[in-house]
């Protein structure tokens, strides 16, 4: 056990953080795991698509079906902020698996909260450009005039940037409190 673990009696501190970080973690797998269905769900079904197109692009732009070079491009593009979002809730299912081990004031979980804060904030960031390039490649084989960029911003975009930059800074804070922890523990 390291100088940072809390250790494990059956406290009632150590027990609620064990509940706690399972039900978190359990969550983020879930979260993961439901952004991957829905992606799956978008663009298997030809009136999903055509929704998403008309949230994207726009109801007058959007054709009622898309060529299948605007299908596999949008489908494409979709997967990247996918990625980012899944891989975030992956990397903090995981962080919180430790913090139910009671590994919590260690510096490789302020460093993973701070790369979870990144790619939070990399998926708020990039979402809007994404739709942007998917409603070029939605509309790109429409007759002249009726090609389109939309450009979209929702609060989930800023809700994401925020969370991201908070769980960045955060992660700062805890590394520096590790630190503060080790120079103390070296003092004892």
């Amino acid at each position: 056990m390291s100088a940072y673990e809390i250790p494990s009696p059956a406290g009632s501190s150590f027990a609620r953080l064990r509940r706690i970080s399972v039900a978190a973690s359990l969550f983020c797998y879930l979260a993961a795991a439901l952004m991957l269905v829905g992606v799956v769900w978008v663009w298997t079904s030809p009136a999903s698509v055509l929704a998403y197109m008309q949230s994207t692009v726009g109801a007058g732009a959007a054709p009622a079906v898309p060529s299948a070079r605007g299908y596999w491009l949008g489908l494409a593009l979709s997967l990247v902020p996918a990625g980012l979002f899944t891989l975030a809730m992956l990397r903090l299912g995981r962080l919180f698996g430790r913090f139910r081990r009671g590994i919590v004031l260690d510096e490789w979980n302020a460093v993973e909260l701070s790369r979870i804060g990144w790619l939070l904030f990399a998926f708020g960031a990039v979402t809007p450009i994404i739709r942007a390039l998917q409603s070029v490649a939605l509309t790109f084989d429409n007759p002249t005039g009726q090609k389109q960029l939309a450009i979209t911003l929702d609060p989930g975009v800023f809700g994401a940037l925020a969370a991201g930059a908070v769980l960045v800074a955060f992660g700062l804070v805890l590394r520096e409190a590790v630190w503060l922890a080790d120079e103390n523990q070296s003092f004892v």
